[in-house]
Protein backbone atom coordinates (compact mmCIF):
# COMPACT_ATOMS: atom_id res chain seq x y z
CA UNK A 1 0.00 0.00 0.00
CA UNK A 2 1.32 3.45 -0.89
CA UNK A 3 1.15 6.01 1.87
CA UNK A 4 -0.70 9.22 0.90
CA UNK A 5 1.56 12.18 0.06
CA UNK A 6 0.26 14.13 3.05
CA UNK A 7 1.70 11.60 5.51
CA UNK A 8 4.91 10.64 3.71
CA UNK A 9 8.26 12.11 4.63
CA UNK A 10 11.24 13.24 2.61
CA UNK A 11 14.71 14.57 3.35
CA UNK A 12 16.08 18.07 2.88
CA UNK A 13 18.65 17.99 0.04
CA UNK A 14 20.82 20.47 1.93
CA UNK A 15 21.00 19.14 5.50
CA UNK A 16 19.22 15.77 5.35
CA UNK A 17 16.55 16.69 7.92
CA UNK A 18 13.27 14.74 7.70
CA UNK A 19 10.44 16.89 6.32
CA UNK A 20 6.78 16.49 5.48
CA UNK A 21 6.24 15.41 1.89
CA UNK A 22 4.70 18.77 0.92
CA UNK A 23 7.04 21.03 2.96
CA UNK A 24 8.08 24.22 1.14
CA UNK A 25 11.05 25.01 3.44
CA UNK A 26 13.32 23.03 5.75
CA UNK A 27 12.51 23.74 9.39
CA UNK A 28 16.15 23.05 10.39
CA UNK A 29 18.24 24.96 7.85
CA UNK A 30 15.60 27.09 6.10
CA UNK A 31 16.43 25.73 2.63
CA UNK A 32 13.54 26.17 0.14
CA UNK A 33 12.31 22.77 -0.99
CA UNK A 34 11.65 21.68 -4.55
CA UNK A 35 8.25 20.36 -5.52
CA UNK A 36 7.70 16.72 -4.49
CA UNK A 37 8.53 14.00 -6.96
CA UNK A 38 5.98 11.79 -8.61
CA UNK A 39 4.45 9.27 -6.24
CA UNK A 40 5.43 5.58 -6.38
CA UNK A 41 2.24 4.66 -8.26
CA UNK A 42 3.36 6.88 -11.14
CA UNK A 43 6.49 4.77 -11.53
CA UNK A 44 4.82 1.37 -11.79
CA UNK A 45 5.21 -0.27 -15.17
CA UNK A 46 8.32 1.67 -16.12
CA UNK A 47 11.48 -0.11 -17.23
CA UNK A 48 14.57 1.37 -15.58
CA UNK A 49 17.85 1.42 -17.53
CA UNK A 50 16.38 -1.11 -20.00
CA UNK A 51 16.84 -3.73 -17.26
CA UNK A 52 14.25 -3.53 -14.48
CA UNK A 53 10.47 -3.41 -14.83
CA UNK A 54 8.80 -1.92 -11.75
CA UNK A 55 5.98 -4.18 -10.54
CA UNK A 56 4.88 -2.94 -7.12
CA UNK A 57 5.93 -0.66 -4.26
CA UNK A 58 7.74 -2.18 -1.28
CA UNK A 59 8.40 1.00 0.67
CA UNK A 60 8.91 4.77 0.60
CA UNK A 61 11.49 6.64 2.69
CA UNK A 62 13.02 10.06 3.05
CA UNK A 63 15.52 9.59 0.23
CA UNK A 64 13.75 7.30 -2.17
CA UNK A 65 11.45 4.42 -3.00
CA UNK A 66 11.89 0.65 -3.06
CA UNK A 67 10.09 -1.42 -5.69
CA UNK A 68 9.60 -5.05 -6.50
CA UNK A 69 11.06 -5.29 -10.00
CA UNK A 70 11.48 -7.92 -12.69
CA UNK A 71 14.80 -8.34 -14.44
CA UNK A 72 13.85 -8.07 -18.09
CA UNK A 73 16.57 -10.36 -19.46
CA UNK A 74 16.46 -12.99 -16.69
CA UNK A 75 12.81 -12.92 -15.64
CA UNK A 76 13.40 -13.21 -11.91
CA UNK A 77 12.42 -10.58 -9.33
CA UNK A 78 14.63 -8.28 -7.28
CA UNK A 79 14.23 -5.21 -5.06
CA UNK A 80 15.13 -1.89 -6.71
CA UNK A 81 15.83 1.17 -4.59
CA UNK A 82 15.46 4.44 -6.51
CA UNK A 83 16.70 7.83 -5.33
CA UNK A 84 14.13 10.59 -5.66
CA UNK A 85 15.11 12.43 -8.88
CA UNK A 86 15.28 15.81 -7.12
CA UNK A 87 18.26 14.52 -5.13
CA UNK A 88 20.36 13.99 -8.25
CA UNK A 89 21.28 17.68 -7.97
CA UNK A 90 22.12 17.45 -4.25
CA UNK A 91 25.83 16.68 -3.61
CA UNK A 92 25.04 15.42 -0.10
CA UNK A 93 22.24 13.06 -1.12
CA UNK A 94 24.21 11.77 -4.12
CA UNK A 95 27.15 10.96 -1.84
CA UNK A 96 24.88 9.20 0.64
CA UNK A 97 23.38 7.08 -2.13
CA UNK A 98 26.76 6.36 -3.70
CA UNK A 99 28.20 5.36 -0.34
CA UNK A 100 25.26 3.06 0.36
CA UNK A 101 25.86 1.30 -2.95
CA UNK A 102 29.60 1.02 -2.35
CA UNK A 103 29.23 -0.14 1.23
CA UNK A 104 26.67 -2.82 0.45
CA UNK A 105 28.49 -3.98 -2.68
CA UNK A 106 31.76 -4.57 -0.81
CA UNK A 107 29.99 -6.82 1.72
CA UNK A 108 29.37 -10.48 0.96
CA UNK A 109 27.79 -12.16 3.95
CA UNK A 110 24.57 -14.13 4.61
CA UNK A 111 23.49 -11.57 7.22
CA UNK A 112 23.88 -8.53 4.94
CA UNK A 113 21.55 -7.79 2.02
CA UNK A 114 23.15 -8.65 -1.32
CA UNK A 115 23.56 -5.90 -3.94
CA UNK A 116 23.60 -6.98 -7.59
CA UNK A 117 23.85 -3.75 -9.54
CA UNK A 118 23.89 0.02 -9.10
CA UNK A 119 23.90 3.19 -11.17
CA UNK A 120 23.99 6.84 -10.16
CA UNK A 121 24.37 8.39 -13.61
CA UNK A 122 24.36 7.55 -17.29
CA UNK A 123 21.65 6.51 -19.71
CA UNK A 124 19.21 5.52 -16.96
CA UNK A 125 18.84 9.16 -15.79
CA UNK A 126 17.91 7.73 -12.41
CA UNK A 127 19.99 6.51 -9.48
CA UNK A 128 19.19 2.98 -8.35
CA UNK A 129 20.48 0.04 -6.33
CA UNK A 130 19.38 -3.47 -7.34
CA UNK A 131 19.25 -5.88 -4.37
CA UNK A 132 18.03 -9.33 -3.50
CA UNK A 133 14.29 -9.51 -2.87
CA UNK A 134 13.61 -10.63 0.70
CA UNK A 135 10.50 -12.31 2.08
CA UNK A 136 9.60 -11.69 5.69
CA UNK A 137 9.29 -8.61 7.90
CA UNK A 138 11.41 -6.19 9.89
CA UNK A 139 12.47 -6.53 13.49
CA UNK A 140 10.47 -3.36 14.08
CA UNK A 141 7.26 -5.17 13.14
CA UNK A 142 8.15 -8.10 15.39
CA UNK A 143 8.87 -5.89 18.38
CA UNK A 144 5.69 -3.90 17.84
CA UNK A 145 3.72 -7.13 18.07
CA UNK A 146 5.67 -9.12 20.67
CA UNK A 147 8.01 -6.97 22.79
CA UNK A 148 9.00 -7.38 25.52
CA UNK A 149 10.38 -10.69 24.33
CA UNK A 150 12.08 -13.39 26.40
CA UNK A 151 15.87 -13.65 26.11
CA UNK A 152 15.61 -17.09 24.50
CA UNK A 153 13.74 -15.50 21.55
CA UNK A 154 15.89 -12.37 21.35
CA UNK A 155 19.42 -13.77 21.57
CA UNK A 156 19.38 -15.73 18.27
CA UNK A 157 18.44 -12.52 16.45
CA UNK A 158 21.13 -10.49 18.20
CA UNK A 159 23.77 -13.13 17.44
CA UNK A 160 22.99 -12.90 13.73
CA UNK A 161 23.08 -9.09 13.89
CA UNK A 162 26.56 -9.42 15.38
CA UNK A 163 27.55 -11.69 12.49
CA UNK A 164 26.44 -9.06 9.97
CA UNK A 165 28.12 -6.24 11.88
CA UNK A 166 31.36 -8.21 12.20
CA UNK A 167 31.43 -8.68 8.42
CA UNK A 168 30.79 -4.98 7.86
CA UNK A 169 33.40 -3.90 10.37
CA UNK A 170 35.95 -6.30 8.88
CA UNK A 171 35.34 -4.51 5.56
CA UNK A 172 35.83 -1.20 7.42
CA UNK A 173 32.18 -0.21 7.05
CA UNK A 174 30.26 1.27 9.99
CA UNK A 175 26.48 1.09 9.55
CA UNK A 176 25.71 4.20 11.68
CA UNK A 177 21.94 3.68 11.52
CA UNK A 178 21.35 0.26 13.07
CA UNK A 179 17.74 0.08 14.30
CA UNK A 180 14.84 -2.40 14.15
CA UNK A 181 13.67 -0.88 10.83
CA UNK A 182 17.02 -1.85 9.26
CA UNK A 183 17.06 -5.42 10.57
CA UNK A 184 15.09 -7.63 8.19
CA UNK A 185 13.97 -11.08 9.34
CA UNK A 186 14.02 -13.18 6.20
CA UNK A 187 11.61 -16.13 6.24
CA UNK A 188 13.44 -19.25 5.05
CA UNK A 189 11.77 -22.19 3.25
CA UNK A 190 12.55 -24.51 6.17
CA UNK A 191 10.60 -22.31 8.56
CA UNK A 192 13.67 -20.64 10.03
CA UNK A 193 14.62 -16.97 10.09
CA UNK A 194 17.75 -15.29 8.82
CA UNK A 195 18.71 -11.76 9.79
CA UNK A 196 19.64 -9.38 6.99
CA UNK A 197 21.11 -5.96 7.71
CA UNK A 198 19.76 -3.42 5.22
CA UNK A 199 19.97 0.30 4.43
CA UNK A 200 23.61 1.36 4.63
CA UNK A 201 22.50 4.82 3.48
CA UNK A 202 24.62 6.82 5.94
CA UNK A 203 27.36 4.27 6.51
CA UNK A 204 30.92 5.41 7.06
CA UNK A 205 33.75 3.69 5.24
CA UNK A 206 36.78 4.04 7.46
CA UNK A 207 39.26 3.87 4.60
CA UNK A 208 37.52 6.64 2.64
CA UNK A 209 38.22 10.35 2.74
CA UNK A 210 36.31 12.26 5.46
CA UNK A 211 33.01 13.63 4.21
CA UNK A 212 31.38 16.99 4.77
CA UNK A 213 30.03 18.06 8.16
CA UNK A 214 26.38 17.94 7.04
CA UNK A 215 26.19 14.16 7.25
CA UNK A 216 27.72 13.74 10.69
CA UNK A 217 24.47 13.97 12.63
CA UNK A 218 22.47 11.91 10.15
CA UNK A 219 20.93 8.86 11.71
CA UNK A 220 18.15 8.05 14.16
CA UNK A 221 18.65 9.82 17.49
CA UNK A 222 16.94 7.07 19.46
CA UNK A 223 19.69 4.60 18.46
CA UNK A 224 22.57 7.05 18.12
CA UNK A 225 25.73 6.61 20.17
CA UNK A 226 26.73 9.65 22.26
CA UNK A 227 29.87 10.25 20.21
CA UNK A 228 27.79 10.23 17.03
CA UNK A 229 25.35 12.71 18.60
CA UNK A 230 28.36 14.94 19.36
CA UNK A 231 29.31 14.77 15.65
CA UNK A 232 32.57 13.06 16.51
CA UNK A 233 34.21 10.39 14.33
CA UNK A 234 32.75 6.96 14.99
CA UNK A 235 34.03 3.40 14.88
CA UNK A 236 32.54 -0.07 15.34
CA UNK A 237 31.57 0.71 18.93
CA UNK A 238 28.91 3.16 17.71
CA UNK A 239 27.14 0.24 16.03
CA UNK A 240 27.50 -1.79 19.23
CA UNK A 241 25.83 0.99 21.20
CA UNK A 242 22.92 0.90 18.73
CA UNK A 243 22.82 -2.88 19.14
CA UNK A 244 22.49 -2.30 22.88
CA UNK A 245 19.53 0.03 22.34
CA UNK A 246 17.83 -2.55 20.12
CA UNK A 247 18.50 -5.28 22.69
CA UNK A 248 17.16 -3.08 25.51
CA UNK A 249 13.93 -2.37 23.62
CA UNK A 250 13.53 -6.02 22.65
CA UNK A 251 13.75 -7.18 26.26
CA UNK A 252 11.83 -4.35 27.93
CA UNK A 253 9.72 -2.50 25.32
CA UNK A 254 11.17 0.71 26.77
CA UNK A 255 13.53 3.36 25.43
CA UNK A 256 17.10 3.26 26.70
CA UNK A 257 17.29 7.09 26.88
CA UNK A 258 15.09 10.14 26.34
CA UNK A 259 14.23 11.75 23.01
CA UNK A 260 16.75 14.61 22.91
CA UNK A 261 20.47 14.92 22.19
CA UNK A 262 20.96 15.98 25.80
CA UNK A 263 19.24 12.78 26.96
CA UNK A 264 21.44 10.62 24.72
CA UNK A 265 24.54 12.35 26.05
CA UNK A 266 23.64 12.60 29.72
CA UNK A 267 20.68 10.48 30.82
CA UNK A 268 21.74 7.37 32.74
CA UNK A 269 20.38 4.08 31.41
CA UNK A 270 18.15 2.37 33.96
CA UNK A 271 19.15 -1.29 34.53
CA UNK A 272 16.18 -3.42 33.39
CA UNK A 273 16.05 -5.58 36.50
CA UNK A 274 15.20 -2.52 38.59
CA UNK A 275 11.77 -2.27 36.93
CA UNK A 276 11.05 -5.69 35.40
CA UNK A 277 8.80 -7.94 37.46
CA UNK A 278 10.33 -11.05 38.98
CA UNK A 279 9.04 -13.38 36.27
CA UNK A 280 10.72 -11.35 33.51
CA UNK A 281 14.00 -10.34 35.13
CA UNK A 282 17.11 -10.89 33.04
CA UNK A 283 19.97 -13.18 33.95
CA UNK A 284 22.57 -10.93 35.64
CA UNK A 285 25.25 -11.62 32.97
CA UNK A 286 22.81 -10.54 30.23
CA UNK A 287 21.94 -7.34 32.08
CA UNK A 288 25.65 -6.66 32.61
CA UNK A 289 26.38 -7.08 28.88
CA UNK A 290 23.44 -4.86 28.00
CA UNK A 291 24.63 -2.07 30.30
CA UNK A 292 28.18 -2.38 28.91
CA UNK A 293 26.89 -1.94 25.36
CA UNK A 294 25.05 1.21 26.46
CA UNK A 295 28.04 2.81 28.17
CA UNK A 296 28.34 6.51 27.27
CA UNK A 297 32.10 6.22 26.67
CA UNK A 298 33.13 4.01 23.73
CA UNK A 299 36.13 2.70 25.69
CA UNK A 300 33.77 1.17 28.26
CA UNK A 301 31.87 -0.88 25.68
CA UNK A 302 32.91 -4.24 24.23
CA UNK A 303 35.47 -3.66 21.50
CA UNK A 304 34.11 -5.79 18.66
CA UNK A 305 30.95 -7.42 17.38
CA UNK A 306 32.71 -10.79 17.57
CA UNK A 307 33.34 -10.24 21.28
CA UNK A 308 29.65 -9.47 21.83
CA UNK A 309 28.68 -12.47 19.72
CA UNK A 310 30.77 -14.78 21.89
CA UNK A 311 29.11 -13.42 25.03
CA UNK A 312 25.65 -13.85 23.55
CA UNK A 313 26.41 -17.43 22.51
CA UNK A 314 27.55 -18.22 26.03
CA UNK A 315 24.38 -16.67 27.47
CA UNK A 316 22.27 -18.60 24.97
CA UNK A 317 23.94 -21.86 26.01
CA UNK A 318 23.34 -21.07 29.67
CA UNK A 319 19.67 -20.33 28.99
CA UNK A 320 19.24 -23.59 27.07
CA UNK A 321 21.02 -25.50 29.83
CA UNK A 322 18.86 -23.88 32.49
CA UNK A 323 15.65 -24.74 30.64
CA UNK A 324 16.72 -28.33 30.08
CA UNK A 325 17.78 -28.69 33.72
CA UNK A 326 14.45 -27.34 34.96
CA UNK A 327 12.45 -29.63 32.68
CA UNK A 328 14.39 -32.75 33.63
CA UNK A 329 14.50 -32.04 37.36
CA UNK A 330 10.79 -31.26 37.61
CA UNK A 331 10.01 -34.40 35.64
CA UNK A 332 11.18 -36.47 38.64
CA UNK A 333 8.74 -36.36 41.61
CA UNK A 334 10.34 -35.17 44.86
CA UNK A 335 9.40 -38.41 46.61
CA UNK A 336 10.60 -40.65 43.82
CA UNK A 337 13.40 -43.12 44.42
CA UNK A 338 14.29 -43.11 40.73
CA UNK A 339 17.88 -42.18 39.83
CA UNK A 340 18.57 -38.49 39.16
CA UNK A 341 18.62 -37.34 35.57
CA UNK A 342 21.85 -36.25 33.94
CA UNK A 343 20.75 -32.61 34.17
CA UNK A 344 20.05 -32.95 37.87
CA UNK A 345 23.44 -34.55 38.52
CA UNK A 346 25.55 -32.13 36.55
CA UNK A 347 25.85 -29.33 39.14
CA UNK A 348 27.17 -31.84 41.68
CA UNK A 349 29.58 -33.15 39.07
CA UNK A 350 30.83 -29.63 38.52
CA UNK A 351 31.24 -29.17 42.26
CA UNK A 352 33.12 -32.45 42.48
CA UNK A 353 35.45 -31.42 39.67
CA UNK A 354 36.00 -28.08 41.40
CA UNK A 355 36.89 -29.88 44.64
CA UNK A 356 39.35 -32.07 42.77
CA UNK A 357 40.96 -29.02 41.22
CA UNK A 358 41.32 -27.30 44.58
CA UNK A 359 42.74 -30.46 46.09
CA UNK A 360 45.26 -30.78 43.28
CA UNK A 361 46.45 -27.20 43.73
CA UNK A 362 46.68 -27.67 47.49
CA UNK A 363 48.67 -30.85 47.01
CA UNK A 364 51.08 -29.15 44.66
CA UNK A 365 51.63 -26.29 47.10
CA UNK A 366 52.24 -28.78 49.91
CA UNK A 367 54.85 -30.60 47.84
CA UNK A 368 56.63 -27.31 47.10
CA UNK A 369 56.68 -26.39 50.79
CA UNK A 370 57.89 -29.86 51.76
CA UNK A 371 60.69 -29.65 49.17
CA UNK A 372 61.86 -26.40 50.75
Amino acid sequence: MVTPNSTRARACPRCGATLAWDATHCGLCGQPQPAPDEGPDDWLGRVIDHKYELISTLGVGGMGMVFRARRVLVGDEIALKILFPRFLDSPLQRRLFEDEARAAARLDHPNVVTVFDTSISGSAEVAYIAMELLTGSTLKALLKAEAPMPPAAVLPIMIQICDGLAAAHAARVIHRDLKPDNVFLEALPNGGTRVKLVDFGISAMLDAEPRDEQRRLLGTLRYMAPEQARKEPVDARADLYALGVVLYESLTRKRATGKTISAVLNDPVVPPNTFLDEAHRLPPPLEALLMALLAKAPAERPATALEVRAMLLSLQADLAWGEAETEEVTAVPASSDAPQTVAARRPSQRAFIAVLAVAAVAGALAMLLFAQ
